[in-house]
């Protein structure tokens, strides 16, 4: 039987790259960390407040029934704490040196301990492999849009106008005119001291220059983290902080030679 739920599709970028370099060990321990940063749960089956999790290979599959248990009893925000999760999930693994690719949407799904699938798990999917492009996880406007049709997805506590003004803190619209997960400005507001911000901004940084500094021209990979790149230094050029430099943290085009400008 379907049932109408959200569902996120995640890839994690790398990994077919690490499967024929790395290690038994390497592998096997970076697969560990995307577990337990990704909250994977065999218990867990969705009608909590916790939303049912499955990691395959490089994929994670998370579904959140509109009709579990915990919603029915108290609709407590499904949408908004599925992009929270979402913000804590790629802040966290960012942390460790990992970057993914999703997307996030509505719709029929069916899972039991053996199968799984139903058009809401096909669109997701379709987000991320057609639509997300980048280290990013597009959020579905047929989602946003449910949100004024369908209780289920909002908190009983607050406004319709309220739960939009939650949700658009941690979502952004790029200038293609997606919405993706804002997990770099938002996961800031979730570090609970100050001075690990630039931490986290830093370790962003560093990574970015790792996998594309010494790229010259386009190709697959170096697109993906250009566009990170460019996403990295609008974000940090907002900031007007005292406790840390701002052009410490800015990707520059020493370091990443194809974000030179073209004016002289």
């Amino acid at each position: 039987m379907y049932r109408q739920a959200v569902i996120t599709f995640i890839d994690i970028l790398g990994f077919k790259h690490l499967i024929t370099t790395g290690t038994f060990e390497e592998v096997s321990k970076k697969l560990k960390t995307i577990r337990r940063l990704s909250d994977v749960d065999d218990q867990a089956d969705g009608e909590s407040f916790e939303p049912k999790v499955i990691q395959f290979s490089d994929s994670i599959i998370r579904i959140r029934p509109l009709d579990s248990k915990a919603n029915k009893e108290s609709r407590y925000g499904l949408m908004f704490y599925e992009m929270l999760d979402l913000v804590h999930m790629q802040g966290e693994l960012i942390n460790h040196g990992i970057c993914v690719r999703g997307g996030v949407s509505i719709g029929d799904v069916h899972v039991d301990d053996q199968t799984l699938f139903g058009p809401g798990f096909v669109r997701a999917y379709e987000l991320e492999s057609i639509y997300a492009n980048f280290p990013r996880i597009v959020v579905d406007p047929a989602l946003i849009q449910q949100l004024q049709k369908d209780k289920r997805l909002a908190s009983t506590h607050n406004t319709l106008a309220d739960e939009f003004a939650y949700i658009s803190k941690n979502i952004r619209r790029e200038s293609d005119g997606i919405y993706f997960i804002d997990y770099l400005r938002s996961f800031q507001t979730e570090i609970d001291e100050p001075e690990n911000i630039p931490v986290f901004l830093r370790n962003h940084k560093e990574l970015i220059v790792k996998n594309v500094g010494g790229a010259t021209q386009l190709t697959p990979v170096s697109a993906k983290y250009l566009w990170m790149a460019s996403y990295h230094n609008s974000v940090i050029r907002e900031f007007k902080e005292e406790f840390w430099r701002q052009e410490e943290l800015e990707i520059t085009p020493k370091e990443v030679p194809m974000l030179q400008s073209v004016e002289v």
